[in-house]
């Protein structure tokens, strides 16, 4: 079984999600739920570590990472050994691609690789 763990953004995702729903839309027990339902699906990855898509496949970007959807919200996470290490959560409406990597585009990338 692995471990799963939160880097310090995720953790502050998890905080500005909690804080948003419950302060910013006046709902502490949605909050409550939604993030309890974000880490119940976290802790899925001790067992199915790989059955997420990669990141790699809709960018055309290098990477490790893999994206676990989590209801309205989207864990994005690479597995480390027996550690799966959730990066970040973001709602699922935000360009997710543009939090992780900035201003990339496989085509501009691929472009510069051909000069």
């Amino acid at each position: 079984m692995n471990k799963v763990r939160l880097t310090p953004e995720a953790v502050r995702d998890l905080s500005e999600i909690r804080r948003y729903i419950s302060v910013e839309l006046g709902n502490p027990s949605a909050a409550q739920r939604i993030v309890g339902s974000i880490t119940e699906n976290l802790r899925l990855l001790e067992r199915h570590t790989l059955a997420d898509p990669s990141v790699e496949a809709p960018t055309g970007h290098p990477t490790d990472l893999r994206i676990l959807v989590c209801g309205k919200y989207i864990a994005i996470y690479r597995a480390e050994g027996s550690v799966v290490s959730a990066a970040r959560i973001v709602n699922a409406r935000q360009d997710y691609i543009r939090v992780l990597f900035g201003d990339i585009s496989p085509a501009t990338e691929q472009n510069s690789e051909d000069i």
